[in-house]
């Protein structure tokens, strides 16, 4: 979610310049209209769909429109998300245009906490999260991103329930459990990213529900102050650094971020790490550190073709170096793997000089 393509990177500076952000304070935990979070709520109204390999993105969503539309958007959802055979990666932003192409409301934010995902749920509002999946003995080796959309909760057996695309529903499709802990630790290391979808005749009341997390300055700063408040207790790893740079890079502090993110690469991250994420081309392309950009891109591609932002980033410092023929190549490939990914599109139009985007 994933959240970190250049077109909000450039909002969220744009609106730093214009909006004051507000002090942190503690996450909400109330339902819109102000009552206290019951001890647990279940949403009904959701169909279980099994994802294809790679596939999980379009499943999870899918799972999530289900309790908006009558009919199963899976296929749709693949040949908007995955338009090429080898995608193995898709961003929360990505989703979210294709939620409001079929007329809902749709959010992505980051920072997220058990609180606000137990008064979504207790709202009426499915929320789909980005998570880590592991399945062997070698953690570093084994672990990949994974999208469930949360459904339930129940504070006193300590547990979520997740419509789970790979791992099903649970008994009676009542949602599969997962400990309070567990999504926590699974959560983190993409920055406790979330999506949300709504009808747009209730945008006011998740508005209230959301309260200052509505406003992505502000929520990105609260994330921002999740990851301080790690390094802050001592309780840090590589995913405390990679949080830390990707809130910076959102916020236009792409030098704090450039060194957060090598504090975290030092410390050692999952090799798919970059498959998903990629605020640290952000930070190092802001910093002038275009030989890193393309040496983590070789790297990335080197482990599998289907990730196409890494072809654009790379694209991005061969245009900055003055290597114009190696920036076109790695736009059109950007392109030829997802025709939708536009900032590629204005690459290749910067280059022809002529102002038109396309390829």
């Amino acid at each position: 979610m994933k959240l970190r393509v250049l077109p909000r990177l450039q909002a969220l500076c744009l609106m730093l310049m214009l909006a004051s952000v507000m002090p942190l304070n503690a996450q909400t935990a109330a339902l819109s209209d102000g009552r206290a979070l019951p001890s647990a709520a279940r949403l009904d109204g959701l169909t279980l769909v099994y994802q294809d390999v790679n596939r999980c993105s379009a499943a999870a969503l899918a799972i999530q429109l289900s309790y908006f539309e009558d009919t199963l958007a899976y296929s749709e959802a693949i040949r908007f998300l995955n338009p090429h055979v080898e995608d193995v990666a898709v961003r929360l932003d990505e989703m979210v245009a294709f939620v409001r192409s079929r007329g809902l409301g749709a959010i992505e934010r980051i920072g997220g906490t058990p609180e606000m995902l137990k008064a979504l749920i207790a709202s009426g509002f499915p929320v789909l999260i980005e998570n880590s999946y592991y399945d062997g003995a070698n953690y570093y080796r084994d672990w990949m991103s994974h999208n469930r959309v949360i459904m339930g909760y129940d504070d006193a057996a300590g547990r979520f329930y997740s419509y789970d695309p790979l791992l099903g529903a649970g008994e009676d499709r009542l949602g599969r459990p997962i400990p309070y802990d567990d999504i926590e630790t699974r959560w983190r290391p993409f920055n406790r990213d979330y999506m949300v979808v709504y009808r747009l005749e209730d945008e006011d009341r998740l508005r209230a529900v959301m309260g200052d997390h509505w406003d992505v300055v502000y929520n990105t700063e609260f994330a921002l102050a999740q990851s301080q408040a790690e390094i802050d207790s001592g309780s840090v790893d590589s995913f405390t650094y990679f949080n830390l740079g990707s809130s910076l890079a959102l916020l236009g502090r792409h030098q704090e971020a450039a060194e957060a993110f090598d504090r975290a690469r030092a410390n050692g991250l999952p090799w798919r790490m970059f498959w998903y994420q990629y605020g640290i081309f952000e930070a190092y392309y802001h910093t002038g550190r275009y030989d890193d950009m393309i040496a983590l891109a070789r790297d990335v591609i080197a482990g599998t073709p289907g990730v196409e932002e890494v072809y654009y980033y790379a694209g991005l410092a061969y245009e900055a170096q003055g290597d114009l023929v190696r920036a076109r190549g790695n736009y059109e490939v950007a392109l030829w793997r997802n025709p939708g990914l536009f900032a590629a599109s204005a690459g290749l139009a910067r280059l022809r000089g002529d102002g038109t985007v396309g390829g």
